[in-house]
């Protein structure tokens, strides 16, 4: 049997078609145009420099040029875009430059990305509770569902009526189709919030060809027209602008799932719940959406300063059997302050620095071990 490495030759042409496209389907589908767009850019600076190969070289040289431009995290998804479409072109794993990696991260050293500001629970009850229903209705219900449910605004453009169950006391809804293809669920509940979805359901028009959730509103009506992925984007700069807040631009689209993420981990919520909340898969991209908040470095601050706690020493009995090797010990931890002593027939005065055992003994826990030790008196 011929064990040589076949050639494109060997391949039927059904085979090698199907093959090729099974390859196009390995870039993501809603960005592949950035993908091909980067790789495009890049085949024009290797005409434009009269490069013909694709060595390690070439790439430091590239990417070198483009940090006089871009920022750090742009360099990072460049790479990230090139490394992709490579791999199905010209079957090149750039992640094996090593020399290109490491350039990469010392220029991120140092580097603070750009994040969107938050809205504190504060904040968010005002708008809600302040702001009128004939202006900022849409944008009251989009702000529960994103605060809620950590909702992408592409997720939140792309609901439909039927994801929403109202169960009078709550809503559920459910995201089918979420980024990391997993579907995700949560629950709205405050008889306000409700209220407040229920007021909007209503103004639904009876013609609406379509389902979506969102639709377009105006002077307390809406229309038939679906909200679109950019509007829900500028509503936190607009909430921000109706509060007074300062740099209402810097609210992005990302500003009410990161408020979501921060209001949990504020609330005592850990990694797990914040990951399963936000649909994350990755504990440092889900850590990266918590805003530092005064309050949480208030509880920091309250927990150093309170120190470490006194082991308990208590439930001290009578017992007239034995006698304990740890009596000395448990009488200087007492008089040093490392124990706190919860007393039954157990007497002797504490400023008396001379002590020694009576007839009967006593038994009792120091922390979390039992032990058996002479009961005290003074000296005479």
């Amino acid at each position: 049997m011929n064990t040589s490495e076949n050639t494109g030759e060997d391949v039927p042409f059904d085979l090698s078609k199907a093959a090729a496209a099974a390859t196009e389907e390995l870039l993501p589908s809603k960005s592949k145009e950035r993908y091909e767009k980067q790789f495009q850019i890049f085949e024009d600076w290797r005409r434009l420099k009269n490069v013909t190969s694709l060595t390690e070289d070439v790439f430091l040289a590239y990417f070198a040029e483009k940090s006089s431009s871009y920022k750090a995290s742009s360099l990072w998804s460049t790479y990230s875009m090139l490394k992709a479409v490579l791999l199905l072109k010209e079957n090149l794993d750039i992640s094996k430059f090593c020399k290109v990696t490491a350039y990469l991260k010392r220029k991120s050293t140092g580097d603070q990305p750009k994040k969107s500001k938050c809205l504190s629970r504060d904040q968010i009850d005002k708008f809600l509770l302040e702001a009128p229903d004939k202006e900022f209705l849409l944008m009251k219900v989009a702000l529960i569902f994103e605060v809620s449910g950590a909702c992408r605004c592409d997720e939140l453009s792309r609901m439909l009526v039927d994801d929403i169950e109202d169960q009078n006391n709550v809503l559920i809804v459910h995201i089918p189709d979420s980024k990391t293809k997993k579907p995700r669920r949560f629950v709205v509940v405050d008889e306000r919030n409700l209220a407040t979805y229920r007021r909007y359901l209503e103004l639904r028009p009876p013609s609406t060809p379509h389902k979506r959730l969102f639709l377009n509103y105006k002077k307390g009506k809406c229309t038939v027209q679906p909200v679109g992925l950019h509007s829900f984007g500028k509503f936190p700069s607009q909430i921000a602008t109706y509060l007074g807040l300062p740099t209402p631009l810097e609210y992005t689209g990302h500003c009410m799932r990161r408020s979501s993420a921060t209001l949990l981990v504020d609330a005592g919520g850990d990694i797990t719940n914040l990951k399963r909340h936000g649909g994350w898969q990755s504990s440092s991209v889900a850590e990266g959406y918590i805003e530092e908040s005064i309050e949480n470095k208030l509880d920091i601050a309250n927990k150093i300063q309170a120190g470490p706690k006194k082991r308990p020493f208590t439930n001290i009995e009578t017992c007239p059997s034995t006698r304990c090797t740890m009596a000395q010990r448990c009488v200087q931890q007492v008089l040093e302050g490392l124990a706190e002593v919860e007393v039954a027939d157990f007497s002797f005065p504490l400023g008396v620095p001379h002590l020694s055992p009576v007839e009967h003994d006593c038994t009792g826990y120091a922390g979390s071990e039992y032990h058996t030790f002479p009961q005290f008196s003074a000296d005479p």
